[in-house]
């Protein structure tokens, strides 16, 4: 995915590099010599995001306390409180539609200790634990859940 964003902003780099050349330009365009006010916005970088990489911050900083770095959770105590996070790998989790862990990660489950992190993290930061979830630690390929769902699951 990295390397299609990368690609698609080259080319359309030299796409646009191309159209504003002067051998392009037809004989009768006057360019307009005059400076404006405000000063040329430099150009962007490639995009370097990797939602992986941030999937693993945040899942290392908000869950592995509970759910382990290996997903499998088990028997812990947290603030006084002894807590039995489920299991990531199990077959019962990896049953799961995306959006359900994401309505899980968002509204948090309380009877089982789960904290809530809307309003902690960014859907997109939640977005990208699901996807770490299911690539690292499930070792299955991750699925984008689907904006309206998770926006109902959000309310």
């Amino acid at each position: 995915m990295k390397q299609i964003v990368v690609t698609v902003f080259v080319s359309l780099s030299i796409v646009t590099a191309s159209s504003c050349t002067a051998e392009n330009k037809p004989a009768n365009v006057v360019v307009n010599s005059a400076t404006t006010s405000s000063p040329a916005q430099p150009a962007l970088p490639a995009a370097t995001f990797d939602a992986m990489a941030s999937g693993r911050k945040v899942y290392e900083a908000n869950c592995v306390a509970c759910h382990k770095a290996d997903g499998t959770g088990g028997e812990v105590v947290i603030e006084g409180k002894k807590l039995d996070p489920d299991d990531l790998t199990s077959a019962k989790i990896k049953g799961f539609s995306d959006e359900k862990i994401l309505g899980y990660i968002m509204n948090g489950v309380v009877d089982e200790g789960m904290p809530a992190f809307k309003g902690k993290l960014s859907e997109g930061e939640m977005r990208d634990v699901v996807k770490y979830i299911r690539t690292e630690i499930q070792k299955v390929p991750a699925k984008a859940a689907e904006p309206s769902k998770a926006n109902q699951l959000a309310n």
